[in-house]
């Protein structure tokens, strides 16, 4: 069985924010929870760490995966649930959880929605591309419009310091503060050490160039002679022929399965028997997947990327690379594939940081502080609860 090694880092509070609007319920907006992807993740971990039992409100997805028109569906169905409960909840927060580009514009509407109807919103930024949407995909108007949404959100929660000022360049008037994300920690009676697991390899994400999915692809050819056993799983959507026709010219394809988008009890389940989860990507928020393998005691190879850096530290508690750099990768790939002493001690230390640092608990506390500062008040300590259903 795996055992934690003492935690050694501890994050700051928030700085101290007074709203001048006091709120009495929470109004969080997002994706779908059941749904794919790193936003999913984070709000299915508060749906189920008891968020609307701790706070009264509801949770109104405004995206779900599928066609345009499910996608086209969703948003209407989703803007106009948000409508009806600007109205019918009682002095609501509005909380966005969102990403770039369609993600980005939907909330920008909610937000719009939040100003009219006199509340305030919070502005919950995802993903590891939105500089590159605003700066080089975005016109002078729609960058106006940018710094003009984070600009008159009561607050935006950035993953990470990295993102922190970032968001603050584009806009300096913002209130900007930082709130990681975080994952449930197994328990740890479950958890084996991945000495002994098959040699796995796992990627969790979507299945694109901008992931380092070739990357990997290549880096897993270069040491797959010397690791007879050794298996690639992609999880997740995307590009699945080109990198299928990829491994069958570098002779490799019956070692590389593309499982597809994989539900969470099956996640958790290949996580809890992989050697290793690599994250190649070029760009990144905070990504669920590392925190998730690092919880399950599961080895990580990551870029040096976003928020990654913050939470892994080469050689201590995972191993980082430059992304684009197959050679480092494949020297990574090999190393850890090949020392099973190095795998466990990268997993104590990663499981360590988890329970320390990202644990979800700690977390929804730390945001719960952040909405008792917007007058919100936990169920516990009210008199009576609204009927509000999550």
């Amino acid at each position: 069985m795996l055992e934690s090694v003492a935690p050694q880092r501890r994050h700051p509070e928030s700085t101290a924010y007074s709203p001048s609007a006091m709120c009495r319920t929470l109004l969080m907006v997002g994706t779908d929870a059941r749904g794919e992807g790193g936003i999913s993740s984070v709000v299915s971990g508060y749906l189920a760490g008891g968020l609307f039992e701790r706070f009264p409100g509801t949770y109104v997805a405004t995206h779900r995966n599928g066609s345009r028109w499910t996608k086209v569906t969703a948003a209407v169905v989703g803007l106009a649930r948000v409508a009806i409960q600007l109205r019918s909840l009682e002095a609501p927060l509005v909380h966005v959880q969102t990403a770039s580009r369609a993600s980005f514009w939907r909330k920008a509407i909610v937000c719009l929605m939040a100003r009219m109807a006199g509340r305030p919103y919070i502005v919950h930024l995802h993903g590891g591309e939105f500089v590159q949407f605003y700066q080089n995909e975005s016109g002078w108007l729609v960058r106006r419009y940018v710094r003009h949404v984070l600009s008159h959100a009561a607050l935006v929660i950035a993953l990470s310091s990295q993102v922190q000022r970032t968001l603050l360049e584009i806009a300096p008037d913002a209130k900007v503060e930082i709130l990681e994300n975080a994952v449930k920690v197994p328990d740890i009676d479950r958890i084996e050490s991945p000495a002994t697991r098959p040699p796995t390899v796992v990627f969790l994400g979507a299945l694109s160039h901008s992931k380092g999915v070739f990357d990997l692809l290549e880096a897993f050819a270069r040491v797959a002679g010397d690791f007879a056993e050794a298996r690639l799983v992609f999880g997740g959507r995307g590009a699945v022929e080109v990198l299928r026709q990829r491994a069958q010219q570098l002779g490799i394809a019956s070692r590389v399965s593309f499982p597809g988008w994989i539900s969470a009890a099956a996640k958790d389940e290949l996580l809890a028997s992989a050697a290793v989860l690599v994250l190649a990507s070029y760009a990144e928020g905070l990504p669920m997947a590392v925190l998730e393998a690092m919880s399950w005691g599961t080895p990580v190879i990551a870029s040096r990327v976003g928020a990654i850096p913050q939470v892994i530290e080469d050689d201590v508690n995972g191993l980082l690379v430059n992304p684009g750099d197959i050679e480092s990768l494949t020297a990574a790939l090999g190393r850890v594939m090949g020392d099973p002493a190095l795998r466990d001690r990268l997993a104590r230390s990663a499981r360590a940081t988890v329970e320390s640092d990202y644990a979800a608990d700690a977390m929804l506390a730390r945001l719960g502080r952040i909405y008792r500062r917007f007058g919100l008040v936990p169920r516990q300590t009210r008199a009576t609860h609204p009927g509000v259903a999550p």
